[in-house]
């Protein structure tokens, strides 16, 4: 299902997946999260953003506080990937830690595969 900032899918027998896309954490994204509290939820971390402005993806922040409200799984993407993307695996990690989140913040190496079960 499209609902404007990505996809929410479910399937018999496999973990609801929210694939968020690249945005920031708006009422849209948090009113969706909250309403449907996706197994897993896929969400950009980079903290992208354009010479003027604020991030146009989520960044440390945001990222942290999307895992707050989510009571699924929650995947970083979009780390270290690309040159506008100045969030590290490392200052995310540490913050997750913070904010006592890491259990279920996964932030994935480059290449690494996850296996992700129904909750």
């Amino acid at each position: 299902m499209e609902h404007g900032v990505g996809y929410f899918i479910e399937m018999p027998g496999e973990p609801s997946i929210y694939l968020s896309g690249d945005t920031i954490l708006s009422p849209v994204v948090r009113e969706f999260v909250l309403r449907h509290q996706p197994q897993v939820s896929v969400v950009p971390a980079g903290g992208a953003q354009f010479d003027i402005g604020g991030e146009i993806i989520m960044g440390i922040e945001e990222v942290v506080e999307f895992t707050r409200i989510s009571k699924g799984t929650v995947v970083a993407n979009h780390l270290e990937a690309v040159g506008h993307c100045p969030v590290s695996r490392t200052d995310l990690s540490a913050a997750a830690i913070r904010a006592n989140i890491e259990s279920r913040l996964r932030i994935p190496a480059d290449g690494e595969t996850l296996e992700l079960t129904r909750c």
